[in-house]
C-alpha cells in the first residue's frame, strides 16, 4: 500500500509563486512538471500580495502550471497553503477545470479539451458543511490518501482520484 501513497501522480494546476521561477518554486521539487495551462476565471493580487483567482470573472484566463505531484509532496503543499501562516488568509485544496495553452496562447473553454486538476482556493468565504455535523465534514487531503490506497491496481490512478474527488467536493464549493 504505502507504495502507492508515493507513486500516484496527483495532478495540481499552480498559478502563484509554485510556479518555476517563483518564490516557492522548491515546494515542486520532485514532481513531474506537464505544461502550462489555463482556467477560466481572474488572476489577482491580494492585499497581503498573495495570488488567487476569481471565478465570478467569465471568458478570462488565469495562466498556471500543471504539475504530477505524490501524495507527500501533496501533504508538503498543503501545510504551506493551509496552515503554514504564509499566506494569512489560507488556500483549501478544491477542484478546477483546465486547459491546456496552446502555441499560439489562445483560450478555449470547450468541453471536449477539458480536464481537472486540484489547485489550492482562496478561503474568503465559509464553507458549508453539508452534513450538519463537523466529524462528517470533507477532508480532502485524507480523502485523497483513502482513494490512492483503496483503488492502488486501478491502471488510471491519477483519473480515478480526481473523478472521485469530483463527487466528493461536489456541494463543497
Amino acid at each position: 500500500m504505502e507504495k502507492s501513497i508515493t507513486s500516484c501522480p496527483i495532478k495540481i494546476f499552480v498559478f502563484g509563486t509554485l510556479r518555476k521561477k517563483g518564490r516557492l518554486d522548491y515546494y515542486m521539487d520532485g514532481s513531474k512538471y506537464a505544461g502550462k495551462y489555463y482556467t477560466e476565471g481572474q488572476l489577482m493580487k491580494s492585499e497581503l500580495g498573495s495570488a488567487y483567482i476569481d471565478f465570478n470573472y467569465k471568458d478570462v484566463a488565469s495562466i498556471g502550471e500543471l504539475y504530477y505531484i505524490n501524495y507527500p509532496g501533496l501533504l508538503r503543499i498543503n501545510h504551506l497553503e493551509s496552515t503554514s501562516g504564509e499566506f494569512p488568509k489560507g488556500y483549501d485544496l478544491a477542484l478546477l477545470p483546465i486547459w491546456k495553452l496552446g502555441e499560439d496562447g489562445k483560450h478555449t473553454y470547450s468541453d471536449e479539451d477539458k480536464s481537472y486538476a486540484f489547485f489550492y482556493k482562496r478561503r474568503n468565504d465559509p464553507i458549508k458543511i453539508m452534513s450538519g455535523d463537523w466529524i462528517n465534514r470533507t477532508r480532502p487531503i485524507e480523502e485523497i490518501k483513502k482513494i490512492i490506497e483503496q483503488n492502488s491496481e486501478s491502471e488510471n490512478l491519477s483519473e480515478t482520484v480526481i473523478n472521485h474527488m469530483r463527487e466528493y467536493l461536489i456541494n463543497e464549493y
